[in-house]
């Protein structure tokens, strides 16, 4: 028996394999042993060789981007790259890198099991030999594994049945034939536009129809080739910051903001463009707003009925039953003129589905076909099916398959827990399903590198995903999905096409930008959510972050949007104002009106919200945040509405003056002019000048306590409470979230103190309890108090201490933090379910207070 001691087991020959074998061993210098079960590499491209094989990502895209002179040597033939040119391109990689010198191929693994005492991997091959390795790399993909036949009788029929995925080397004759083609995905698809022409009869059975959009390929010019060879490096970085990998033009805009005739002229524009472009760069909120998406899937339906010529076909090809992009995406080249073709019949198999595989063809609830040759286009058992089948067996004897029993689930799509120094590559519930696989394998490599570097560094012998890190991320994943369309379809992005597979999300859906970003930052924090040799580190804020914030965060990043912190002032404003687009829509039965309050000699705007509700309410009093130099009434109303509509009480939003141009004390001032404007003026909106309280939102938090302050320093009308929603109560506090979460996200500490000066002034001492509160000497004297602290906002601790401090001075206080939230939840309903926790909180506080006589203040 061959026994063998290596660094690096790695399995399979694609693109992440070879990727994997050239960094670790070219780069890094590790000895590297690498399996594959075929015989050349290729991996999914060297099974795969059914006819009309071709990838939907550019040539010029779909392809490494480690080594400029690779990029500039091999010159694609084609805009979208057909599988023979494919492998041959991974074939000449292996050969310019010396990698298959590191390979055994014709080998498959049978058995990896992991050795505590040793601290390794006991690797066995179905060749007899074993190899140890410190390390043990799932190279092998996610379409590794062919779906099983859902079909009884397969053995039985006396012609051929052939999957996709296990073609024959030496092809297939199919001229003269009677085919049927099962399955109408990106396979499918592909397979029936190139043999429509060829065979004697084909029949398609469709089970379910896809928003199949032009593939547009052609011949790659020399002038294109050319100019991108030139922009190599440009190209490289704009690929990684789009959202699908590839440099496609940014989405900036909601569908709805858009007429009809515009929208159509944008869809236009990208129908014949190929690639991602019709997601990726019409409209941002395809992916999760009905609404949206809905404009996208009656352009495509209204393409599919002028191609068809037949309506009733027509119709069957035009997709009912999902959204547009919550299944995979296909393209096509002319696949729907293949219909029109007089020997190409559909069956529309979910009306009348296929029963069982017979000796001379296919048999249907109603009617039987014959034929010579089916061709099963049903797909994969998506993920990390094929690793399943390598017998794993980690630390305490436990199972890979056990494991993953209820779920595929994988740390960054990298590392699992109870599995040490096991690494997929693009593994389950990593971005691959939405990030072009190349750019992200190479992603991925590179981080797998680092974290064996830091191992050899500090002299550890193992490493793995912590448990907390490993179900945290596949919560966040969960969430994320849970904020698009995504799940409201049966599909392999959630592994509805294996039955009795957990139905989880593969993938995680924000894109590429939002992906590199966890991973970056939990590389940046030390590889947060790693155990070295039993110490772990605690897990990175993003991946802590509610799964809504992220996907928010991600279409943020997906458009290009510049941060706060990039941003100049009439940048800053407008980016606050169209937080409105991230609101649900304005409660219904909130009765709006506009008024006007005098402050400083000048006129100001008001607005009053009343529920639909008889005799006169008590008043709520809240103020926009914005940090005190931005913010508005629009971009306030969907919050104001719902706290009326919720607790039953008039809700008054003033347009207080902003810093620069109007620095401290000028929105202070504002403010109590307002509640003098309340005591005048309310109850000609049926308001209650006895009972009010008053409310705010970070900056606008700020100016709600501060204002109680000043009432009970220096008089003025009284108030029966006061909500704080993520308040900034001391401008230099120095506390552990304000270090954790410097950089944010939505908000960084360095954002905040540059805010809290502006509103300053250079003059203003900013540790005065009227912009500092906690700072106040005395606190006691002040109404009830709520405070909502976000789980991840640098203003969370001392938000929290302001509670302590009250409570402290005498002050019915109720502090509540919202894990997982960041700063601007409150405001922004329409992306994160999780506000509403934030309002019934407030809710439950003030109505007991609300419905009684006034407490004194």
């Amino acid at each position: 028996m061959d026994h063998t001691h290596v660094d690096a087991v790695i399995v399979g020959a694609g693109f992440s394999g070879l990727y994997a074998t050239h960094r670790l061993r070219n780069v890094d210098g590790l000895a590297v042993q690498s399996f594959e079960a075929g015989s050349d590499p290729g991996g999914v491209w060297y099974w795969n060789n059914y006819p009309g094989a071709r990838c939907d990502f550019e040539s010029l895209h779909y392809s490494y981007t480690f080594d400029e002179a690779l990029a500039r040597e091999w010159r694609w033939k084609e805009r979208y790259a057909a599988q023979p040119e494919i492998r041959a391109y991974l074939s000449h990689v292996a050969d310019r890198f010396d990698l298959r010198r590191s390979y055994r191929f014709d080998t498959r693994v049978v058995s990896a099991v992991w050795d505590d005492s040793a601290a390794e991997w006991v690797v066995s091959p179905d060749d007899g030999s074993i190899t140890k390795a410190r390390y043990f790399i799932n190279a092998a993909g996610a379409f590794g594994v062919t779906k099983k036949s859902d079909f009884a009788g397969e053995d039985v029929f006396g012609g051929t049945v052939v999957h996709t995925s296990q073609w024959p080397a030496e092809g297939l004759d199919l001229a003269g034939k009677r085919v049927a083609v099962v399955g109408t995905g990106s396979t499918g698809i592909q397979v029936i536009q190139t043999i429509a022409s060829t065979v004697a009869e084909l029949t398609v059975f469709q089970r379910t129809a896809n928003y199949a959009c032009p593939l547009g390929n052609k011949p790659l010019e020399d002038d294109e080739f050319a100019a991108a060879a030139a922009n190599f490096r440009e190209r490289r970085v704009q690929a990684r910051n789009s959202i699908a990998g590839a440099p496609y033009p940014r989405a900036v805009r909601p569908a709805m903001a858009d007429s009809p005739g515009e929208r159509e002229h944008t869809y236009d524009t990208y129908y014949n463009g190929g690639g991602f472009r019709m997601l990726a760069s019409t409209y941002f909120d395809l992916l999760f707003d009905p609404r949206a998406n809905e404009t996208v899937a009656d352009y495509i339906r209204a393409k599919i009925r002028e191609r068809v010529t037949d309506p009733v076909t027509a119709e069957l090809l035009c997709p009912d039953n999902h959204a547009y992009g919550a299944k995979r995406t296909p393209f096509e080249t002319k696949y729907y003129e293949a219909f029109n073709l007089p020997h190409v019949q559909l069956v529309d198999a979910r009306s009348t589905p296929i029963s069982s595989i017979t000796p001379t063809g296919i048999a249907t609830s109603d009617e039987h076909y014959e034929f010579d040759v089916i061709i099963l286009a049903t797909g994969f058992d998506v993920g990390a099916g094929a690793l399943t089948k390598m017998g794993v067996i980690g630390r305490g004897g436990r199972k890979l398959t056990a494991h993953w029993a209820n779920g595929q689930r994988c740390y960054l799509g990298t590392a699992t827990h109870g599995f040490p120094n096991l690494f997929h590559i693009n593994g389950p519930q990593s971005a691959a399903a939405v990030f072009n696989n190349p750019l992200a394998i190479e992603d991925s490599v590179d981080f797998v590198s680092g974290l064996i570097h830091e191992m050899t560094t500090s002299g550890r012998k193992a490493v793995e995903a912590t448990a907390e890190a490993e179900e945290r991320y596949n919560a966040m994943v969960t969430e994320v999905a849970d904020s698009t369309l995504i799940p409201t379809s049966q599909s392999w992005y959630m592994g509805d096409n294996i039955a009795g597979k957990p139905r989880t999300p593969v993938s995680l859906f924000t894109g590429a930008p939002m992906f590199r970003a966890i991973v970056a930052e939990v590389q940046a924090d030390n590889y947060a959510g790693f155990a070295f040799a039993g110490a772990a580190r605690p897990v990175s804020n993003l991946v802590n972050l509610d799964g809504a914030a992220v996907f928010l965060l991600a279409g943020m990043l997906n458009m290009g949007l510049k941060s706060l912190e990039e941003q100049d002032l009439d940048e800053a404003r407008a980016a606050m104002n169209g937080f409105v687009a991230f609101q649900a829509p304005v409660a219904a039965g909130v009765h709006i009106a506009e008024a006007q309050f005098t402050t400083d000699g000048e006129q100001r705007a008001l607005r009053i919200y009343r529920p639909a509700s008889d005799g006169r309410l008590p008043v709520l009093v809240m103020l926009h945040g914005g940090g005190w130099i931005g913010g508005g009434l629009d971009a306030f109303d969907e919050p104001c509405a719902d706290l009326a509509d919720r607790l039953g009480v008039v809700v008054v939003s003033p347009d207080y003056r902003l810093a620069p141009e109007n620095p401290f004390p000028a929105a202070s001032e504002d403010i109590l002019r307002v509640l003098d404007w309340v005591q005048s003026h309310v109850e000609d909106h049926g308001g209650d000048p006895s009972q009010v309280a008053i409310g705010g939102e970070s900056a606008g938090a700020n100016l709600a306590t501060v204002t109680a302050l000043r009432i009970r320093d220096h008089g003025g009308p009284p108030l029966c409470a006061q909500v704080l929603v993520a308040p900034s109560v001391d401008a230099h506090a120095d506390t552990e979230s304000r270090i954790r979460y410097a950089t944010g996200p939505f908000l960084s500490t360095a954002v905040g103190a540059r805010m809290v000066q502006l509103y300053a002034g250079d003059a203003t001492d900013v540790t005065s309890p009227y912009i500092s509160p906690l700072r106040a000497e005395d606190l006691s004297g002040l109404p009830p108090t709520f405070i909502a602290t976000m789980g991840i906002d640098p203003l969370r601790d001392e938000g929290e201490e302001y509670g302590r401090a009250l409570t402290s001075a005498g002050v019915t206080t109720m502090c509540r933090r919202f894990d997982g939230l960041p700063h601007t939840a409150f405001s922004m309903s329409g992306a994160i379910p999780r506000s509403m926790e934030i309002r019934e909180g407030i809710a439950a506080f003030l109505r007991p207070i609300l419905t009684r006589q006034t407490v004194d203040a």
